[in-house]
């Protein structure tokens, strides 16, 4: 009896052979060495390797080489372990309680930040979020702490190709600008947005990490009004602790 090949599909399957030859190199890979390693031809190869930064699965560091990225973690996350928000939002409950604002939790989505938590502040005028939403990188503040920690080359192929938003009046606008709020959240620790993406809300975030991991970004979108220089004292300092305590929560 003669058995009858089951129908392939061939982008699928070279999507499949890079993804499973990246995770099981014993160094991270270099573009030639994928090519060599899976046979994928190199105009396919790049377009491949493209589209899985793009959305996370890969990501490439300093000396070149290719990674598994952070959606690997994040869909294993789901198997048997609780949701990220079931872990994320007993401490933004905690952070919004202390500082009386909105809260949210953050991760990166290729060029955009998305929401995967968030409690709303208890007064009367305070910033609504909502699970899902989605931001570009350098439009708010979860943002650019994501640009902080990239390596440099990916960072300087982001700002290569940027494009920029007027979202509202004050969106930046100029890479040189965007580069100086980069560097001043490495140096600071937190990282702005001042009405760049809602009007009236100045935002203000600090990252959570893991090592040299970045995990996503914990911020407070708070009304410019009530963002005084003696209520940033404060929201730095919560932020700082919600922080670590959110890196121990999700790297136990």
């Amino acid at each position: 009896m003669k058995l009858e090949a089951k129908p392939t599909v061939k982008s699928a399957d070279r999507t499949l052979d890079l993804l499973e030859f990246v995770a099981e190199a014993e160094v991270p890979p270099s573009f030639t060495a994928l090519m060599a390693g899976t046979g994928i031809p190199r105009s396919s190869l790049f377009h491949l390797l493209n589209n899985l930064q793009a959305r996370d699965y890969l990501r490439q560091d300093e000396g070149g080489g290719y990674r598994l990225g952070e959606r690997f973690r994040q869909l294993a996350a789901r198997l048997d372990t609780p949701s990220l928000a079931t872990i994320v939002t007993p401490h933004l409950r905690r952070l919004s309680g202390a500082v009386n604002e909105t809260s949210g939790f953050y991760v990166r989505r290729g060029d955009r930040v998305e929401v995967a938590a968030t409690i709303v502040g208890g007064q009367a005028l305070s910033f609504t979020m909502r699970e899902g939403d989605l931001a570009p990188l350098y439009a708010v503040s979860a943002g650019k702490v994501v640009l902080a920690h990239l390596a440099e080359r990916e960072l300087e192929a982001y700002l290569a190709g940027l494009s920029f938003e007027a979202i509202t009046p004050r969106t930046l606008r100029s890479v040189n600008l965007l580069r100086k709020e980069i560097v001043a959240a490495r140096k600071d620790g937190f990282a702005y947005s001042r009405e760049e993406f809602t009007p009236g809300i100045t935002g203000i975030a600090s990252a959570v990490t893991h090592g040299n991991e970045l995990l996503g970004a914990v911020n407070l979108a708070v009304p410019t009004s009530r963002f005084t220089d003696k209520q940033a004292i404060l929201f730095r300092r919560e932020l700082a602790s919600v922080a670590t305590a959110l890196a121990r929560a999700l790297r136990p």
